[in-house]
C-alpha cells in the first residue's frame, strides 16, 4: 500500500481525478447502448439500471469533493480506483447473454492501474478482473447459459493485451520523462551554479583590478558545463590565450588553463587562421567538432583528444585581447544555456582585462607624471642655480663693493651701480623666461605659434641664444591638450641644444604636412650616439629624451631623434591633427 501511495506522489492527484471523472461519464454513456445491444434490443435488466444509477451518484460525489478539496491526498485516488475496479469489474456479470460485450469495460480499471502504478501492477489488476469472467465461462452453474470460448476469451485477451501494451508504453514514457526531467534539472543546477559564479566574479570586479580570478572562475565553470564523456576518454579542457604585447608579432600565448598538458602551456600561435581566426574575425563564438585539421589548435595535444568544443573571442568594444577555448571528449554540442552563460563569462573576462590594462596604463602615467614633475623641479633648481641665483649672489657682492666705494670713490661707485643695474635686469629677464616656460600664457591665449615666437624672442634677448624660429600658423584652433605637450617637447629639445651645442645656431620649424603637425628642432652641435645614450638612461640623472618620448606618446605622436658624433642633432615630432575646429580662446 505504501508503495502504491508513493507512486501517486509523482503527479497531482486532483488533476488525474478530474480527467477520470470525465472518462467515467463517457464510459457511462457507452454502457447504455452497448448493454441494449447485448440484451438484443430488449429492456435493460434492473441490475444494469442500478449500476448506472450508483456510478452516476458516486461520480457526482467525486466531483463535489474535488470542488471543495483542491488538493486531495493520494489515498483519495486509491478509494476511487477501488470503486472503478469493483463496479467496472462487476459490469460483465450483470448481463446474462452469449456475446458478453460488457466484459470489455473491465479494461478501464486495468489501464488506469497500468498507467498509474506500472505494467506489473496493471497485469495483476487485469488478472483479478479476468478470473471471474473465465470462471463464469467454464462453470455454467453460475449462469443459466454457458458462454462460448470466443465470447469469454476475446474480452480477457483484449484485457490482458491492452493492459500490458499500455503499461509498457506508459512506463517507457514515464522513464523517458524522468530521464529528461533529471537532465533538465542537472542542466538547471549547472546554470544556477554558473550564474552564481558569474555574479560573484562580477561583484569581485568592483573590488579588484586583477583579471586572473575572473579567468580562473570562467575556465572552472566552462569545463564543468561541458557534456560529460567517458572516463577513459579524458577530462574536458579549457584554455585562455591572450595576445602577447611584448612580442613583435603579438602571438597568442596561454595565460590560464584547465587540464592542459604541460607541453601545451608553452605553445604560442598567430591566431589568424582556422577556428580562432574565424572567432576573432566574426566576433562571435564558434562551435567545432574536432581540431585534428585545424592549422593552429591542432598544436595542442590535449585538444586533440576532444570531440566537441567552442571558441570564444575575448573582446571589449573594438579591442580584441585573445580567445577562450573549451573542449570535451563527448561528441555532443554544449547546451544553449551553457553557450550563453560562457558568452557572458567571456565578456566579463574581457572587461576585467580591459580594466586591468586601463589601471596599468593609469599607474604608468601616474609614475610618469611624478617623474616628470621631479625632473622639472630638478631642472628648475639647476636653472635657478646656474642663472638667477649666481646673478643674485654676484649682485650682493657687487653691492657690498659699491658700499665701500661710496666714501672713497663716488664716481667709480656710480659706474658700478650701472653694472649692478644691468645684472639685475638680466636676472629679471631670466626669471621671466623660466616662468614663461613653466606656464606660457601666450600658449593659452594666442596659440602655439605665438608662444613659440615669444619663447625664442626671450631666449635671444635674455640669454643671447642664437635661435631662429619658423612657428607656422597654429592658433587657438589647436587643442591645448595637444599644443601644451608640443611646446614642452620643443622647449626640452631647445634646452638640450643650448646645453650641448656650445653657442651654435639652433633652428626651430613648425608646420603642417598632410593633416600632420611637424615640428623640427635642429642644431649644429657635437651630436651623440643615440642608441648608446638611450641604453644608458637608467644610469643617468637627466631624463630629457625620455620625457620627450613620454609626452609624445600621450598625444599619439611620433618622435624621431637623429644624431651622430660631430654631426649635430635633429629632433622631429609628427603629431596627427584632429579635424579642424572653429577657433576659440582657451579659457
Amino acid at each position: 500500500m505504501a508503495q502504491l501511495i508513493g507512486a501517486l506522489d509523482a503527479k497531482p492527484v486532483a488533476r488525474v481525478e478530474h480527467s477520470l471523472f470525465r472518462v467515467r461519464w463517457v464510459l457511462w454513456l457507452l454502457v447504455i447502448p452497448i448493454a441494449w445491444i447485448d440484451v438484443g434490443g430488449e429492456q435493460l435488466p434492473e441490475s444494469i439500471l442500478v449500476w448506472l444509477l450508483v456510478v452516476a451518484i458516486v461520480n457526482v460525489a467525486i466531483r463535489v469533493i474535488l470542488q471543495f478539496n483542491q488538493d486531495p491526498s493520494p489515498r483519495f485516488f486509491l478509494l476511487t480506483f477501488a470503486f472503478d475496479v469493483v463496479f467496472f469489474g462487476l459490469l460483465p456479470h450483470l448481463s446474462n447473454t452469449d456475446t458478453n460485450l460488457l466484459a470489455f469495460f473491465a479494461i478501464y480499471p486495468a489501464l488506469v492501474a497500468a498507467v498509474r502504478f506500472g505494467p506489473q501492477q496493471g497485469l495483476i489488476v487485469a488478472g483479478l478482473l479476468a478470473l471471474p469472467i473465465e470462471i463464469r465461462a467454464f462453470l455454467p452453474i453460475f449462469s443459466q447459459r454457458s458462454l462460448s470460448a470466443l465470447s469469454s476469451g476475446l474480452p480477457v485477451a483484449a484485457l490482458l493485451a491492452a493492459t500490458a501494451l499500455v503499461g509498457y508504453l506508459a512506463r517507457h514514457e514515464k522513464d523517458a520523462a524522468i530521464k529528461q526531467a533529471a537532465a533538465e534539472l542537472d542542466e538547471l543546477r549547472h546554470a544556477m551554479a554558473g550564474a552564481k559564479l558569474l555574479y560573484q566574479t562580477t561583484d569581485a570586479l568592483s573590488s579588484t583590478t586583477s583579471y586572473a580570478p575572473v579567468l580562473e572562475a570562467m575556465l572552472e565553470a566552462g569545463v564543468k558545463g561541458l557534456p560529460p564523456g567517458r572516463r577513459e576518454d579524458g577530462l574536458p579542457v579549457g584554455v585562455a590565450l591572450f595576445f602577447d604585447e611584448k612580442d613583435a608579432e603579438k602571438q597568442l600565448r596561454v595565460v590560464a588553463s584547465r587540464h592542459l598538458d604541460r607541453r601545451d602551456t608553452e605553445q604560442h600561435i598567430a591566431g589568424k587562421a582556422g577556428i580562432i581566426g574565424e572567432a576573432l574575425q566574426s566576433g562571435n563564438f564558434v562551435v567545432f567538432d574536432n581540431v585534428a585539421t585545424d592549422p593552429e589548435l591542432s598544436a595542442f595535444g590535449a585538444l586533440g583528444r576532444c570531440r566537441s568544443g567552442v571558441c570564444y573571442p575575448l573582446q571589449a568594444g573594438l579591442e580584441q585581447y585573445g580567445v577562450v577555448v573549451l573542449a570535451g571528449p563527448a561528441p555532443r554540442r554544449p547546451s544553449e544555456q551553457h553557450l550563453e552563460l560562457m558568452r557572458a563569462f567571456t565578456n566579463q573576462a574581457a572587461i576585467a582585462f580591459q580594466n586591468a590594462k586601463l589601471y596599468e596604463n593609469l599607474r604608468v602615467e601616474h609614475d610618469q607624471t611624478i617623474r616628470s614633475e621631479s625632473e622639472m623641479r630638478q631642472k628648475m633648481a639647476r636653472d635657478l642655480h646656474d642663472g638667477p641665483t649666481q646673478h643674485v649672489a654676484a649682485l650682493v657682492m657687487q653691492l657690498d663693493y659699491i658700499q665701500r666705494l661710496l666714501d672713497k670713490n663716488p664716481a667709480e661707485a656710480r659706474a658700478e651701480l650701472g653694472k649692478a643695474r644691468e645684472v639685475a635686469q638680466q636676472t629679471v629677464k631670466e626669471i621671466r623666461t623660466m616662468l614663461f616656460t613653466l606656464r606660457p600664457l601666450a600658449l593659452e591665449t594666442k596659440g602655439l605659434s605665438a608662444a613659440l615666437e615669444q619663447f625664442c624672442e626671450r631666449l635671444r634677448d635674455s640669454e643671447k641664444v642664437p635661435i631662429q624660429v619658423a612657428p607656422g600658423d597654429f592658433g587657438n584652433e589647436l587643442d591645448l591638450n595637444v599644443a601644451a605637450p608640443v611646446f614642452a617637447i620643443i622647449d626640452e629639445a631647445v634646452n638640450n641644444a643650448r646645453k650641448h651645442a656650445a653657442g651654435m645656431p639652433i633652428y626651430v620649424q613648425v608646420g603642417r604636412q598632410g593633416g600632420m603637425l611637424v615640428a623640427v628642432v635642429q642644431d649644429q652641435g657635437p651630436g651623440f650616439d643615440v642608441d648608446k645614450v638611450v641604453s644608458s638612461y637608467d644610469q643617468r640623472s637627466s631624463l630629457g629624451l625620455q620625457n620627450m618620448r613620454e609626452r609624445a606618446r600621450l598625444i599619439e605622436a611620433d618622435l624621431r631623434i637623429e644624431s651622430a658624433p660631430r654631426q649635430g642633432t635633429r629632433i622631429t615630432l609628427i603629431v596627427p591633427l584632429p579635424p579642424a575646429q572653429p577657433a576659440k580662446p582657451h579659457s
